[in-house]
C-alpha cells in the first residue's frame, strides 16, 4: 500500500491555471506517480520521459510567466502490511521535487524548464536501491523545452466548451518535449553516464469537457562511459554496490558491477480520463497504462566463454505500468487524488501468461503494488 501527500505549487498558465479542471490537476499529479518507480531501476531513471500534462487554457498566475511546481510525497509498500514468509518486506520512501519554469508562448504553450528530484528510504527492504539506511538520493537532473501546441484542431461539431466565453477548445493538441539528463543520480554514476537526452510526442484527443484520451511516445538515449557497469570508487564515500561473487578489479579505482549499461529506451503512455461537477467542485477518473522497452549497449559477444543459451548482440528488458485514480477538486487552489499504482513485466516469470495491469499481488512483497492519497495545491 502507498500513501502519499503532493503538494503541487505552479505560477503559470502553461504549467496550472487557478481554473484548471480536475481532469487537468490530475493529469498534474499523474506526472510525479509516472516516474516515482526510479529506485532500484536504472531503466526506468534514464528511460521515462515526462508524462504528458493537459494544460490550463487562459489564465496569468501570480508571477507572470515564471512557475514554479513543489511535489512532497510519501510511499509505503504493500509488503509493509504482510505479515508472513518473504513477503513481509516494509517500505516507507519520501520524496521531493521541485520544478521551475518559464514559460515563452502561452499560446503555443511552449516553456522552458528545469526538475530537481531527490528521496530518502525511512524505512528500507531487500529491494530498495539505497545502501544507507535513510539515506538522501538524488535523481538526474533534468533540463527540457516543451512546446505543448504545435498542431491544434478545433471544430464547431463537437470538443470542449468554455463555460464562461461558450467558445469551444481544440479537441486535438500535439506537442513534444526535448530533454536534457544531468548525471547527478547513484544510478547514473554506478553506469558512468555522461548525459542524456530524450524527446517525446504527446497528442490529446478531447471530445468533451469530460472525455480525454492522450498517447504519448518518448525515446531517451544515454551517454555512457562505458558499455558495462563500472564504478569509479572515487565517487562514493558510502559502502560500494555488490554483486554475487564479488567485484572485479578493472583498474585502479575501477571495478566492475557485473550489468549492462541502457543506450536506449522506449516508452509508450496511454490515458483514457473523465471529468465531471458534483456541485463543489469538480472530480476525474483517470485510467492509464504506460508500456517501457530497454535497450543496453550492443556488447553481449557469443564467443567460446559463453553459454550455449546466450544471444550476442543487445540485452532487452521491458515493464509496464497500470494507472487507476479518482480526484476532486473542491475548490479551484486544491484537489485531492485517490487511486494505485503497479509497476510490473508485461508477463508471469515462466513467460507464459500476460500479467493484469491494473491489479497484481503475486510480485513478491507486492511493493509494486501500491496505494496513493494526494493532496494538491495550486497557486
Amino acid at each position: 500500500m502507498k500513501l502519499s501527500t503532493t503538494l503541487l505549487m505552479s505560477s503559470t498558465a502553461m504549467v496550472m491555471a487557478l481554473s484548471a479542471s480536475a481532469a487537468e490537476r490530475q493529469g498534474a499529479a499523474g506526472e510525479q506517480r509516472a516516474e516515482r518507480r526510479q529506485e532500484g531501476q536504472q531503466g526506468d531513471d534514464g528511460a521515462a520521459p515526462a508524462a504528458a500534462v493537459t494544460e490550463a487554457k487562459a489564465s496569468d498566475g501570480w508571477l507572470g510567466n515564471l512557475g514554479i511546481r513543489i511535489i512532497y510525497e510519501n510511499a509505503v509498500g504493500m509488503g509493509t502490511f504482510t505479515t508472513t514468509g518473504d513477503a513481509a518486506q516494509p517500505y516507507w520512501n519520501m520524496s521531493y521535487s521541485i520544478r521551475p519554469s518559464y514559460t515563452i508562448d502561452k499560446a503555443l504553450k511552449m516553456k522552458v524548464g528545469a526538475r530537481f528530484d531527490f528521496d530518502h528510504n525511512v524505512v528500507e527492504n531487500y529491494a530498495s536501491g539505497n545502501t544507507v539506511p535513510n539515506e538522501l538520493q538524488f535523481y538526474d537532473i533534468r533540463l527540457y523545452f516543451q512546446q505543448g501546441s504545435i498542431v491544434s484542431v478545433k471544430t464547431d461539431a463537437f470538443g470542449p466548451v468554455n463555460a464562461e466565453t461558450g467558445e469551444r477548445s481544440a479537441v486535438f493538441d500535439l506537442g513534444y518535449t526535448l530533454q536534457v539528463f544531468l548525471p547527478t543520480s547513484k544510478a547514473s554514476q554506478i553506469s558512468n553516464k555522461i548525459m542524456g537526452l530524450g524527446l517525446s510526442a504527446t497528442s490529446t484527443f478531447s471530445p468533451t469537457n469530460w472525455l480525454s484520451l492522450s498517447y504519448a511516445f518518448g525515446v531517451t538515449k544515454n551517454f555512457n562511459r562505458y558499455t558495462q557497469q563500472a564504478l569509479d570508487t572515487s565517487n562514493f564515500s558510502a559502502p560500494l554496490p555488490s554483486r554475487a561473487g564479488g567485484v572485479e578489479q578493472l583498474a585502479d579505482g575501477l571495478v566492475a558491477l557485473g550489468g549492462s549499461n541502457l543506450e536506449w529506451a522506449l516508452s509508450h503512455d496511454m490515458a483514457l480520463g473523465f471529468a465531471f461537477p458534483v456541485g463543489l467542485g469538480d472530480m476525474g477518473l483517470t485510467i492509464g497504462w504506460t508500456y517501457f522497452q530497454n535497450y543496453t549497449y550492443a556488447n553481449n559477444v557469443k564467443d567460446e566463454f559463453a553459454s550455449v543459451y546466450a544471444q550476442a548482440g543487445r540485452g532487452y528488458t521491458d515493464l509496464m505500468r497500470g494507472v487507476f485514480e479518482v480526484s476532486w477538486d473542491p475548490i479551484p487552489q486544491f484537489g485531492i487524488a485517490l487511486g494505485w499504482l503497479v509497476d510490473q513485466t508485461p508477463k508471469t516469470s515462466d513467460n507464459e501468461d500476460f500479467r493484469f495491469p491494473w491489479w497484481d499481488t503475486t510480485n513478491g512483497a507486492d511493493n509494486r503494488q501500491t496505494f496513493y492519497l494526494d493532496l494538491v495545491a495550486t497557486f
